[in-house]
């Protein structure tokens, strides 16, 4: 093991964890990470076994003695939101991910972590070979592929693929919390055909937004956080309405469950307007809110003038991009300060004939859901831009009177020293879909505290996986508690 995690406890844990983070593990390129899974489970005398799909099934079969305690599931995924800074020299198909250690908080040099889900992952792994674990049934780890960006793993699986009843999903973010609901998901994306026509006689400019602070659609959604992809149209939206541009192409963020950091455009303006424009960039740009966005950066630039969209469909792409409800649409009336439907836009994409523009919403209600979807409909009309939605995917609430809960609660407040606050997440978990392959699964989600996810930013809290750590353990030993 390398000095980055050497003095780390629990040295298992951590061990297996950099062992992960050494392994390219990008959403739908998970081969490499099911090889390693595999070779593991040889070594460790683990059995191993993996679907069509690519989701692989650790066991640890009972103590004996224990054959009789009832089977838990510890569950996660294997792929990341690969996400750097754009100076990162960091590639995602072949380099180990950069760990640091400082004060406490094991991060990453310029890119994602992975601990989400690299740390959950490790935990489950860790309690398969737990030699101190004496008193325990059949343990089976579940991980999944594709979690981060389609749910392909899990929507894929058959319901024979494992046999417990109790599961714990350890893709959680925060210490001290019991997680027991979660959103489901759906989308709209607006197409705008484009036709392309010569230059003419327009110069060319790039106006590139960068330095965001990003962040998790589900967990960072409420917080002040600016999308760069709105943003930028919002600027060239002010610029429009004083000189008339004509579109080559805008772009910007990597995901769609990811706020984005950076967006660009590059476009045509009237040869004889350029002063003009870069006065109105400045001026903009010198208005914007810095307070929160500390490394805000705009830049303006020359460009190569080529064909470009025409002026009214450069117009109605700015416009309706500003105009699209980032962030917060309603509020849950069950847990408080928690998010009940959202929008985020990740992405916008220009191809040679298209421009895409995919909105990824969260909801835990499906009424409330209908109400936004019709919202981003009518946006969509207003503009006559064809739009495509998506229904709401499978969002989770579990029996907040469940004996499993109360048992995870009890060794949470045993091993934390105070009880754990049970509530729902407005993050997409896979325990929606669990229950529809088996109704009768007893699910609780936990986890330690990341911070930051799906953002170069990306922190894991090293005590709090201690102290998850303990908790698990307990849960296993005290399963056949009544």
């Amino acid at each position: 093991m390398s000095m980055t995690l050497k003095n780390l406890e629990p040295e298992t844990v951590w061990n297996i964890f950099e062992e992960v983070s050494r392994i390219p593990r990008c959403s739908k390129k998970e081969q490499r990470i099911q090889e390693y899974l595999e070779g593991w489970a040889d070594k460790k005398s683990v059995g191993f076994r993996k679907d069509v799909t690519g989701n692989v099934l650790l066991v640890r079969e009972a103590a004996p003695g224990y054959e009789g305690y009832p089977t838990l599931i510890l569950q996660g995924h294997q792929d990341m939101v690969c996400e750097k800074d754009i100076d990162s020299p960091h590639d995602f198909e072949r380099d180990p991910i950069p760990l640091r250690v400082e004060g406490g908080v094991v991060s990453a040099d310029g890119t994602t972590l992975g601990a989400d889900n690299g740390i959950g992952m490790a935990m489950a792994m860790a309690v398969l070979t737990e030699s101190s674990l004496e008193r325990h049934g059949r343990i089976e780890a579940i991980f999944t592929v594709d979690e981060e960006s389609g749910f392909t793993g899990i929507r894929n699986m058959k319901a024979e693929f494992f046999s417990g009843k109790r599961m714990i999903n350890l893709d959680s973010e925060e210490l001290g919390v019991v997680i027991i609901s979660s959103a489901g998901g759906g989308g709209t994306e607006y197409m705008f055909p484009v036709d392309r026509d010569s230059p003419g006689d327009w110069e060319a400019l790039r106006v590139e937004v960068s330095g965001l602070l990003g962040g998790h659609s589900g967990v960072d959604i409420h917080l002040p956080r600016v999308n760069a992809n709105i943003l930028l149209a919002k600027g060239l939206r002010e610029l429009n309405n004083t000189v008339p541009i004509r579109l080559i192409h805008v772009e910007g963020g990597t995901r769609g469950n990811a706020i984005p950091r950076s967006a660009y455009a590059e476009f045509l303006v009237p040869k004889d307007r350029m002063s003009k424009v870069k006065k109105i960039v400045e001026s903009w740009t010198a208005t914007l809110d810095r307070s929160v966005e500390k490394d805000l950066s705009v830049k303006i630039s020359g460009s190569t003038p080529r064909e470009a969209v025409d002026e009214e469909t450069s117009a109605k792409v700015v416009n309706l991009i500003s105009e699209i409800p980032q962030g917060v649409f309603s509020w849950s009336q069950e847990y408080e300060n928690l998010v009940q439907t959202s929008n985020n836009l990740g992405i916008v994409r220009t191809e040679e004939d298209i421009i895409k523009i995919p909105i990824h919403s969260r909801t835990s209600d499906a009424e409330d859901f209908e109400k936004n979807q019709a919202k981003l409909r009518e946006l969509g009309k207003r503009y006559g831009v064809q739009t495509e939605q998506r229904s709401r995917g499978t969002g989770w609430k579990a029996d907040p009177d469940s004996r499993f809960l109360k048992l995870v609660s009890r060794c949470y407040e045993e091993e934390y020293g105070r009880k754990p606050k049970v509530m729902g997440i407005h993050g997409g978990l896979e325990c929606g879909v669990f229950t529809q392959l088996d109704p009768e699964l007893d699910i609780v989600s936990i986890g330690p505290t990341i911070k930051n996810a799906h953002s170069p930013r990306e922190c894991l809290e090293v005590e709090s996986v201690a102290v998850l750590w303990r908790v698990l353990k307990s849960v296993v030993e005290r399963i056949n508690e009544k």
